[in-house]
């Protein structure tokens, strides 16, 4: 089973055609007198799936799903259950879906996910590391953000209901052209104990560049509510005019004074055919002397490539279009404007400083065949910068050579982990096998296929699969840096 983290979901996926679809993701919430919570959920790909007549002109599919939560190798809880999907008429079927939810004590615990298809015997797996946080006793404080697909009031009780509304959950943090506003659900902690009982106070919901921290225009919605024990919201922003790229979703909890006393964000990705010009204005740009003879022509599609890392991902197909064509001068000119645009104040040593960082990964990096900007190591060197720590080892028995790069800080996320190796034993390409970075690669079986070296056999999938003899990767990746 090859598992790989898409934005923020996580896509269990075999790489044999036809092997059950699921995804999955969690969120964590606070049950007053009971502690954390944590709540799973799963869609479970139709397509993906078998399906059975019932004999009155209606499909079914049915799955067994086990969740394990267990801390150095002792089960601490160990859910097996059997799924029936909703009927359904004939040769229409549609995804399903699961929530569960259980309480852990705080903790890191190791989450183990299988799921088999009844009718066709097929399973699929996965593993991954979840830390649950206590909530500090009179803070306020916010649950996680849950991006939602439809929500109710209901009198129901199940699952999928929380304080009286029906929660679909949407999976994943990518919202494509199709979708025009963004919903989702949260809980605020703890109001009326800080602020007092029966008290107002403000809410704000907004988005912000997920790279420079600006706000978004015209995109920001408050709501004034009253403090108590638990106050559950459900907001929609919208997003029809959101262009292409990567954004923060942010709710801060105002007082009376106006200050800002908790914040949360939630990491999503945007696309948007609808805007598909860039903001920069070249048609009319008049390059800098100085700043043009600091490229020599030949080098023009170079370092307009060497953007790639910095660009927001809606710019990546306008820079592969223009360097497909001979014209360097519309080149040079969307090059100078990104510069202007990305430093209006320093637009000429902003780029010498990235120039240099440019030539640093290429003599580091770069390969046969790859520019140091087109490498793994490369593109995250110029994305994020040096990272403050390495540990190389080109030689640990039955791994592949791999490097561990390690960030304080990046952005409002810190201790974050990068894992590159190279499987080839050959060039410098080292790709990058799993990183703790939103966004990026997660691989959770991350260090099997690190240790395949000496045992090609075991697949990634197989649940047996294990750190050979000699590996220190687990102990250097969880801080022994």
């Amino acid at each position: 089973m090859k598992i790989t983290l898409t934005f923020l979901m996580f896509l269990f996926i075999s790489v044999t055609f036809g092997k059950p679809q699921v995804y999955f993701n969690y969120k964590l919430f606070h049950v007053p007198s009971k502690g954390p919570m944590i709540s799973t959920s799963l869609q479970f790909i139709a397509g993906t799936f078998k399906f059975t007549s019932d004999g009155s002109g209606n499909l079914k599919s049915s799955v067994e799903i086990t969740q394990l939560f267990s801390q150095e190798d002792r089960i601490i809880i160990a859910d097996k259950y059997q799924l029936d999907s909703p009927l359904m008429p004939d040769s229409v079927v549609v995804d399903f879906y699961d929530v569960q939810r259980y309480a852990l004590a705080p903790g890191i615990y190791t989450y183990e996910l299988n799921i088999k298809d009844l009718l066709t015997g097929e399973v699929v797996t996965g593993i991954q590391t979840i830390e649950i946080k206590a909530l500090e006793e009179k803070t306020l404080a916010l649950s996680d953000i849950e991006f939602i697909e439809d929500a109710y009031k209901t009198d129901t009780k199940n699952n999928f209901v929380r304080n009286g509304y029906f929660l679909l959950p949407y999976l994943t943090d990518y919202f494509p052209p199709s979708i025009d506003k963004i919903a989702f659900y949260y809980e605020v902690y703890n109001s009326d104990s800080l602020l007092g009982a029966n008290q107002e106070f403000l809410i704000t919901s907004s988005i912000e560049n997920y790279r420079t921290n600006k706000p978004v225009s015209d995109i920001f919605k408050f709501k004034r509510t009253t403090t108590a024990t638990v106050v559950p919201q459900i907001t929609f922003l919208p997003i029809e005019t959101l262009p292409s790229g990567e954004y923060n979703l942010v709710i801060r909890i105002i007082d009376k004074n106006n200050d800002t006393i908790a914040t949360k964000t939630a990491f999503f990705q945007r696309r948007n055919d609808l805007i598909q010009e860039t903001t920069k204005s070249i048609e009319n740009v008049i390059i800098d002397p100085t700043f043009a003879n600091s490229i020599p022509r030949d080098s023009v599609p170079y370092f307009l490539g060497s953007l790639l890392p910095i660009s927001e991902r809606y710019e990546y197909e306008i820079i592969r279009k223009l360097l497909k064509t001979a014209d360097t001068s519309y080149m040079e000119k969307y090059f100078y404007a990104f510069w202007q645009e990305t430093s209006p104040t320093n637009t000429y040593s902003a780029w010498l400083d990235y120039k240099q960082q440019v030539k640093y990964t290429e003599k580091l990096f770069g390969t046969q065949i790859k520019f140091g900007w087109e490498t793994d190591r490369g593109r995250v060197h110029l994305q994020y910068g040096a990272p403050n720590a390495v540990i190389d080892r080109p030689s640990e028995p039955s791994a592949y050579p791999y490097q561990i790069w390690h960030y304080y800080r990046i952005g409002q996320r810190s201790n974050v982990r990068f894992v590159f190796y190279n499987p080839d034993l050959v060039t410098n390409d080292y790709p990058l096998l799993h990183s703790d970075m939103q966004g990026e690669l997660q691989n959770f079986r991350w260090e099997s296929v690190l240790h395949k070296r000496d045992s090609p056999s075991t697949g990634v999938d197989d649940p047996g699969g294990s750190v050979q003899y000699g590996g220190t990767s687990s102990t250097l990746y969880r801080g022994g840096m």
